[in-house]
């Protein structure tokens, strides 16, 4: 008889500690009633107290094969819910993980990174490269007659998405890993080189190759325009480029509906050089010629007037230099280099002698 009651105490003991004195009560109550009835009976009626025996030891059975059967249901209902909880968590990771690359796409990771931690940021460089390259001849495409000019927005969106997939595409080219696309504004697409950590790294000591790297791809630019005309019946696409270098200010405006830009007096000059350009050219401003002639040519084009800053002179990059050419630049500026460094030892020698 008391073999159930023992199952049920070891049964809470070990699969339900939180109910055990509870039931540890009952079924003390539920024995103490039993052998108080049992020893009133045994003298008067000895087969009441035997049967009545036999009844409790079923009833406590039974009972604990309901209380076991209870408790595979509870971890039933617990299982099938901490499943259902683990695929909504797998879920909204996916989502997480969808909504961040989107958010990348728009603005640069490591400027997500900081914004979503405190909702705000801004950053100053000293080098960076910025270029707009405009169809010069989209709007005199442009027409509204047939669908409100759907289909020359279509056709635009197909020259921007080239442009966009050369740079955040899996199999992107490594040179262009320092440029990034900033917005388009109609028919003209900005982008800038030199704004990221990495690269700010670099220009601090001395490397400015990636603004040699931003004018690869603004050649490469000209180069899609030309072959999608090729490839596009009845376009013929003519683009000019503007093209800049120094400081700028990068940071984002607002709180709902982001805006990622930059600012700055090389952004307005970026802008003014392709305004004042022509069509299938790149034109430079002359402080940026320095930067560029050891890889590029980079022929005068003399006084333009630009507004704002009045009459300047400008250069136009025509195109590269073979790589025997760079090279030989290239060391001659470093053999330059050190002579100008040995001068000034020998310089500061005499001084101190």
């Amino acid at each position: 008889m008391l073999l159930p009651s023992i199952l049920v105490i070891i049964h809470f003991i070990l699969f339900d500690r939180s109910m055990f004195i509870i039931n540890l009560v009952l079924l003390a109550i539920t024995e103490a009633l039993t052998l108080t009835v049992m020893m009133n009976n045994s003298q008067n009626d000895p087969k009441f107290s035997q049967w009545f025996g036999v009844l409790t030891s079923a009833c406590l059975f039974v009972t604990t094969l309901i209380l076991v059967w209870i408790r595979n249901i509870k971890n039933k209902v617990r299982f099938a819910t901490l499943l259902e909880c683990n695929n909504e968590l797998e879920i909204m990771k996916e989502e997480e993980e969808v909504t961040t690359e989107l958010f990348n796409t728009i603005i640069p990771k490591h400027v997500s990174d900081q914004f979503l931690t405190e909702l705000k940021y801004s950053h100053s460089y000293e080098h960076v490269g910025v270029i707009f390259a405009s169809i010069t001849n989209f709007w005199d495409f442009y027409e509204e007659k047939f669908e409100g000019g759907v289909g020359c927005i279509r056709v635009l969106n197909e020259i921007v998405r080239d442009l966009d997939d050369m740079l955040s595409s899996v199999s992107a080219d490594p040179r262009w890993k320092a440029i990034q696309k900033i917005k388009t504004v109609g028919a003209c697409y900005m982008a800038a080189s030199g704004l990221d950590p990495v690269t700010e790294q670099q220009t601090r000591q001395g490397n400015h190759d990636h603004i040699v790297q931003l004018m690869d791809f603004c050649f490469t630019i000209l180069d899609i325009i030309k072959q999608f005309n090729k490839n596009t019946f009845g376009t013929d696409f003519t683009m000019k480029i503007g093209f800049s270098y120094g400081p700028v200010t990068d940071g984002i405006i607002g709180q709902n509906k982001v805006l990622y830009d930059i600012w700055g007096d090389t952004v307005n000059l970026s802008s003014r050089m392709m305004s004042t350009g022509v069509v299938g050219r790149i034109q430079i401003p002359n402080n940026v010629v320095p930067y560029l002639d050891d890889h590029f040519k980079c022929p005068k084009r003399g006084k333009v007037p630009i507004k704002g800053k009045g009459t300047m002179i400008t250069h136009f990059c025509v195109g590269k230099h073979s790589p025997e050419q760079i090279k030989t630049n290239l060391q001659s500026k470093k053999n330059i280099g050190m002579t100008d460094t040995r001068t000034t030892s020998e310089m500061t020698v005499k001084e101190v002698e």
